[in-house]
């Protein structure tokens, strides 16, 4: 591949159709994600899901993968307490390095929420999310004046980072991309970043860092810091093949790229929209199980309180197998002990012909669909 001599003399077909729908999908996507109550428990497990997808993005290429789970604990452990074993540590140092940039980033748009974007604040973000890691011929928040290799990708000399970096800001501040819908922004200051590649390693994540910057700062992602990683990484060879199009065949096109990212934006909107409806479905869902309790008077009783406890559970999504609770051998089995199992299947049958609870078979499960009763048809919407 040829080195690519970086300039900015791009230009962007804003107005063509996709890009439009595109645009004004993740803005509304993102207004109705900000309108929709969630408590701070929602709040923080959409956080890590994100950190995840953040972390996902880089060490799912080296063949390593990090569950929700483990970056949950990451999250909830002081940082000087490890999680991950130690050849694993450089995962965990990643996730506590993708939290602490979120939180930096948030804390800096609140404090003042027309932030521009600046050099100080690209190494700020490269500092955070390589500090600790053994990178080698890197140093956290400087460029590099070494050359380097990205895949086939030849960017620019070491000599020539700074004066690019530079004109980079400027032009960004000051020139085309201030006509351009903040999405597009976004999406171009990190094809730009990864192109210059400023720092001796972790330049992809910088260039997603500060297009997270940049959404969040526009309002496309209120909630949490989306980040297009996880979309980059599932399609990483249409990724490099869009990078290298706009570089090499598009005539100074980048209207490609933003076709393509802005695609993945409004696919991971739809996808954390989902993931708050099902949250907020939950939520739902046991309300109106205790109102269905205190209106045929159980709520108050230990039968109500047990259901209650019975339907909490459930409301997580787990099947359950009737025949373990009876065995002794469920977590749910303790809310019978000593009862018979005459009891069980009483609560059970009520429950049921209040809809609260299916059953099929041995299986159990809550009757969240339920709360779609109450959903207008999608075609009167």
């Amino acid at each position: 591949m040829p080195k690519w001599n970086v300039h900015f003399n791009m230009h962007l077909d804003d107005q063509y159709n996709e890009i439009v729908y595109l645009v004004a999908r993740a803005h509304a996507l993102a207004d109705v994600i900000l309108d929709i109550p969630i408590p701070p428990s929602v709040k923080g497990k959409l956080d890590a899901l994100n950190i995840l997808r953040a972390v996902r993005g880089t060490t799912g290429i080296e063949g390593a993968e990090l569950t929700e789970e483990e970056v949950r604990q990451i999250m909830e452990s002081p940082r000087k307490r490890p999680v991950l074993p130690q050849n694993r540590s450089r995962e965990e140092q990643e996730a506590r390095n993708a939290e602490k940039l979120m939180y930096h980033l948030a804390k800096k748009l609140n404090q003042d929420s027309n932030l521009p974007l600046t050099e100080k604040l690209v190494c700020k973000i490269h500092e955070i999310i390589t500090k600790g890691i053994d990178y080698q011929h890197n140093i956290p928040g400087k460029y590099r004046t070494h050359n380097v290799h990205a895949g086939s990708y030849v960017p620019p000399s070491g000599k020539d980072v700074g004066k690019l970096m530079r004109e980079f800001i400027q032009w960004f501040n000051t020139g085309a991309p201030r006509a351009w819908d903040p999405v597009i922004q976004a999406i171009v200051a990190h094809f730009y970043v990864v192109s210059i590649h400023p720092f001796g390693d972790g330049n992809g994540r910088t260039a997603r860092g500060v297009e997270s910057f940049l959404l969040y700062k526009a309002g496309v992602n209120p909630r949490s810091f989306y980040s297009l990683a996880n979309y980059y990484y599932k399609y990483r060879p249409e990724y490099v093949q869009f990078l290298d199009h706009v570089r090499f065949n598009s005539n100074g096109d980048l209207t490609p790229f933003v076709l393509f990212a802005s695609k993945g934006l409004v696919s991971e909107l739809e996808q954390v929209h989902s993931e708050v409806l099902a949250n907020v479905k939950v939520i739902a869902f046991r309300d109106y199980a205790r109102e269905e309790l205190a209106l045929s008077n159980k709520l108050g009783s230990r039968v109500g309180e047990r259901m209650a406890n019975l339907l909490t559970y459930l409301s997580h999504g787990e099947i359950v197998s009737l025949k373990e609770v009876r065995r002794g051998k469920h977590s749910l089995s303790g809310l019978y002990a000593k009862l018979t199992t005459k009891t069980l299947s009483r609560d059970i049958n009520f429950l049921n012909q209040h809809e609260l609870v299916i059953v099929v078979g041995d299986e159990l499960r809550a009757n969240l669909d339920i709360m779609t009763r109450y959903v207008p048809p999608r075609e009167f919407m």
